[in-house]
Parts: C-alpha cells; sequence; structure tokens
C-alpha cells in the first residue's frame, strides 16, 4: 500500500490512499471510475477543477455564439450589397446610366449639397 497523493494521467483522477481506504477525487466529471463500485470509495469532484472545466466550456459556447453571430452579420451584409446591386441595374434600365455613373451623379448632388 502506497502513501499519500497519486495522479492518474490517462484517467484525469487524483488518488489519496490512507490506511486501507481510497479516496478517488474525479478532476473530469466526465470520466467514470476504473474500478467497479467499492463499498470504500467515495467519488467526488474537485471543485476547482469543476469550476476550471465550467469556465472553459463558457469559453467555448462564447466562442461559437461570437462565430454565429459573425455569419450573421455577414449574411445581412451579403444581402443588402444584393439589394444595392439589384437597385442599381433596376435603374440602370430605367435611364441609361451605367451604375458608376449614378454614383458620380449621386455624389456630385451631395457634394453640392455643403459647397454652395
Amino acid at each position: 500500500m502506497s502513501w499519500g497523493w497519486r495522479r492518474d494521467q490517462e484517467t484525469s483522477m487524483a488518488i489519496n490512499r490512507t490506511r486501507g481506504q481510497a479516496f478517488q477525487i474525479l478532476a473530469n466529471p466526465n470520466v467514470s471510475s476504473a474500478r467497479g463500485g467499492s463499498n470504500k470509495e467515495v467519488i467526488m469532484v474537485d471543485p476547482l477543477e469543476a469550476k476550471r472545466l465550467a469556465a472553459k466550456q463558457m469559453k467555448e459556447i462564447k466562442a461559437k455564439e461570437k462565430f454565429k453571430r459573425r455569419r450573421q452579420i455577414e449574411a445581412i451584409n451579403g444581402a443588402w450589397a444584393m439589394i444595392g446591386l439589384t437597385a442599381g441595374l433596376v435603374i440602370e434600365g430605367q435611364t441609361g446610366k451605367s451604375i458608376l455613373a449614378q454614383l458620380a451623379e449621386y455624389w456630385s448632388t451631395i457634394v453640392g449639397l455643403f459647397v454652395r
């Protein structure tokens, strides 16, 4: 029998053996105990490790939400660009002026309002 703490890297567990009783502290709550179901065995989740894992999961969730929001913004921007292009093409068909000529006329009108 060994005394003291032992850290098992593969199962993310820390084990403390004292005078015939074994206590397992699971660092990862998703990892099951290696042994079946011993009556002397008490399984606990380390609160510091659980807090660290919760923070890591929250960071991943926020990153996914941020990525999702960026995709939504890009889709909205693309929709407005398509609406603008369609409007430009419709006006070009009605007036015969190209989109660049339309933009130049709009720009000169806006500048003319301020520079009289």
